[in-house]
């Protein structure tokens, strides 16, 4: 019995830290059984949003940098047909920018590449709250079926047997 005592009192305080957690972001009190549901459509509905804002910013990003190897390849090859020397100054001083903007663009692409890192870990941890809430069903389904917690509590030597009842009425 301290064990299914443990059990609930653990439940229950999981229940009150999804509560919480959920009022937090702005819930305004979910039914019990809909909590763990709410936090994970949370998750990917987050997840996904992450992931489209991720892969505009990597397209944008990666077509900045080819524009910008373009325009560093002509600064470079007008730079060689010039004979201002302030037209000169100017494409070799637009090359040195487009090579800070282009690492720039690299650290950019990077981060995203973390971001899709996070939303595969978010995506694990979707996996993981869906199976631990399968899990819990799971167990106070079987927790309701054990004949020793259904129907009246009697004590072994409290128990009376069909032969008992026989001669008490016979």
């Amino acid at each position: 019995m301290k064990n299914i005592e443990n059990f609930r009192r653990d439940v229950e305080a999981m229940v009150d830290e999804l509560r919480t957690t959920m009022s937090e972001l702005g819930s305004e009190g979910p039914s019990e059984t809909s909590v763990v549901s709410n936090a994970r459509d949370r998750l990917r509905y987050i997840s996904a949003l992450t992931e489209q804002a991720a892969g505009r910013t990597l397209t944008a990003a990666e077509a900045l940098s080819e524009q910008i190897k373009v325009q560093q390849a002509m600064a470079a090859a007008l730079a060689g047909k010039t004979r201002s020397a302030e037209i000169r100054a100017f494409l070799e001083q637009l090359q040195v920018e487009h090579q800070a903007a282009s690492g720039q663009l690299a650290e950019i692409i990077q981060a995203q590449e973390f971001q899709d890192l996070v939303g595969q870990v978010v995506n694990k941890l979707l996996v993981m709250v869906q199976k631990m809430e399968d899990n819990l069903v799971h167990l106070l389904i079987d927790e309701d079926s054990d004949p020793h917690l259904a129907g009246p509590a009697t004590r072994q030597q409290d128990q009376v047997s069909q032969d008992d009842i026989d001669d008490l009425f016979g």
